[in-house]
This record gives C-alpha cells, structure tokens and sequence, in this order.
C-alpha cells in the first residue's frame, strides 16, 4: 500500500497536470517557454532549476488545487473541539474534503477554471503556509 500511495499520487499529479495543458494551449505554450529559456533543449530539468521554474510551479499548484490525489482526507481529532457548535469528542474521525475546498468559490476566483498564473497573485494561499484553502496532500 505504501509504494502503490506514493507512486500512484505522483503519476495522477502527472496525469491531471498533462489533461489541464492540453486543454489551455496558452498555459502549455507558457511553461514550455520558460523550460526553454531555463533549462534549454539539450539537457533534463535538473532540482537545482526548479526554484527558476515559476510558472511550471504554479501549474503544479493549479492541478493540485483542482484534482488533489486524495480528494477526502481522513483524520482523528487529538482533543475534545466545537466547530459551528457541533461537538466533536477526542479520537473521532474526520473528513475532510479537499476536492471542495479546492473549489471553494469564497476562496478561488472562478475555482473551476485552470489558470495557474492565479498563484502568481500576491497573498494566494500556498502550501507552504497554513492556508486551509489549499490542503492537495492534508
């Protein structure tokens, strides 16, 4: 279970990133852009070009945010909690679903529509953060 969870969320990721390109020539025609004026023709991506590769970032963030590879993520509750006034006792089990809130129209600008330069926007939540708007992996 733990190989067929890590690799099969890696080539969803890859599968959705692909789909979401081919359906916007602009965005596809954008990051293929910048890996030729980064990377060049004659060599492969390389870990040390990635912090140079703004736009293929947030087509990454963008296909995550739209098709997170768990879409329902499940967790225990570490203490006694309310929210909205249900109470919700210790060790209980939660759901939460990424897919929605990744399509949360109080949180994304048109959320159903693939735009990538949606994270080049100052203040979009991002992953590095603690923004419960975008939670692709919990």
């Amino acid at each position: 279970d733990v190989m067929f969870g890590g690799t099969e969320t890696v080539a969803s990721a890859i599968e959705w990133a692909l789909t979401e390109l081919l359906r916007s020539p602009e965005d596809l025609k954008r990051v293929q852009q910048e890996l030729a004026e980064v990377v060049g023709l004659d060599r492969r991506v390389e870990e040390s070009d990635i912090e140079k590769l703004t736009y293929l970032k947030c087509t990454l963030k963008e296909t995550l945010r739209m098709h997170p590879p768990i879409p329902l993520l499940l967790h225990e509750t570490a203490e006694d909690t309310s929210i909205d006034g249900f109470f919700i006792p210790k060790k209980s089990r939660v759901m939460i679903n990424a897919f929605a809130i990744g399509r949360d129209p109080t949180s994304w600008a048109d959320p159903d529509t693939f735009r990538p330069s949606r994270f080049l926007e100052p203040g979009v939540p991002d992953f590095k953060g603690s923004n419960f708007e975008f939670i692709p992996f919990g």
